[in-house]
């Protein structure tokens, strides 16, 4: 019997991670132009993180909203939103300190213990031993927090630190790119509910100057003033009208 000589595994060198993560950020920077939306973008950063970062067993991306309250866009497992939402629960944690200070929280479950430890408690039920996370910033604003957690006590160091805050640059314009389409399209629909508006009230004035034989700025002000004598909106009364006289219409052709 031959006996096979067991090479033994040796870990990629700095600048053989360093170069892995440059050609990732690489191809997640085109990317950015094809994605269709905030969620597949983030996930391809998480695929990369756990690819690249080998201590990282599980990984999410907190998101902020307009009040400042935290919410998990992504995660990797049930285990992270788990997390997640431990931190939310609890109002403190390393992904909200680096989220709301724009920083970067590396630490091993015994350092943790002394700033954060109810969220500490949590992680050692789940058999997590460290943790990384860097804060979102978009514009001065911060936006959300990249969080990594590992089962190893020492699972990162400061070269992970230099690659999730590259990580984090893609990850915030994505994120905040994501609350410019919301504001974009929320304004989009108020213009449109205006013009809604101002075509039924048009059609009303149409009506009441027939009705009335009056001019558009007579029965614009008739209008006006019915609405505020019935206290109803401008629009719900040209509604009214409007549907009263399709009703005669569909009537008459009946």
């Amino acid at each position: 019997m031959v006996e096979m000589e067991i090479q033994p595994v040796t870990p990629p060198s700095a600048n053989e991670r360093y170069g892995d993560v440059v050609g990732a950020l690489s191809e997640l920077t085109q990317a950015l132009a094809v994605e269709e939306g905030m969620p597949e973008t983030l996930q391809r950063i998480l695929d990369l993180a756990l690819k690249l970062i080998p201590g990282c067993h599980a990984a999410s991306v907190t998101v902020l909203d307009a009040s400042g309250e935290p919410v998990t866009a992504l995660g990797t497992s049930e285990e992270t939103y788990r997390l997640d939402q431990s931190q939310y629960a609890f109002g403190d944690g390393p992904c909200l300190d680096a989220a709301r200070r724009h920083t970067i929280n590396r630490c091993h479950m015994e350092e943790a213990e002394q700033a954060w430890p109810d969220f500490t408690g949590v992680a050692k039920s789940m058999g997590l031993r460290s943790y990384l996370s860097a804060g979102l910033i978009d514009n001065g604003t911060p936006v959300g927090a990249l969080n990594l957690s590992s089962r190893d006590r020492d699972g990162f160091d400061a070269l992970d630190e230099a690659f999730i805050a590259m990580f984090s640059i893609p990850a915030a314009s994505v994120i905040a790119g994501r609350d410019r389409y919301e504001r974009t399209r929320e304004l989009a629909d108020q213009l449109k509910r205006a013009m809604d508006s101002r075509a039924v009230i048009d059609r009303a004035i149409g009506i009441v100057m027939v009705q009335a034989r009056c001019n558009g700025d007579e029965a614009f002000e008739r209008l006006r003033r019915s609405s505020n004598n019935q206290n109803v909106k401008l629009r719900e009364l040209a509604e009214r009208i409007v549907q009263q006289v399709d009703a005669s219409s569909l009537g008459s052709a009946v």
